[in-house]
């Protein structure tokens, strides 16, 4: 028991914790949205690549899901440094390997 009273004494219950409780799930809850979608782009850019590219970089294709689940935040947030392929250079491979 305190012989002065502060202004956390002569606050009302029920309002600052609750609000700071609800901010906090709903932050919760947009992190792990934003983590679910992180995950799916990683794992889009993954399967994107061509097998050969996979195996040297140490990964086999059905390992992408369970590979892609271990990332840290920080490793989810990268993007590849090559630019994205044209279409006339995807058409390009395309015909090399029919050819």
């Amino acid at each position: 028991m305190h012989l002065v009273k502060s202004h956390h004494d002569c606050r009302p219950q029920g309002t600052h914790d609750d609000a700071v409780r609800r901010g906090g799930y709903l932050s919760r809850a947009w992190q792990a949205a934003i983590r679910r979608w992180q995950r799916r782009r990683m794992i889009a850019a993954l399967e994107a690549m061509d097998d050969r590219l996979l195996r040297d970089i140490g990964i086999d294709r059905p390992d992408i899901p369970r590979m892609v689940a271990s990332f840290s935040d920080r490793e989810l947030r990268m993007t590849p440094l090559a630019a994205s392929p044209t279409l006339a250079e995807m058409c390009l491979e395309i015909s090399r390997k029919a050819a």
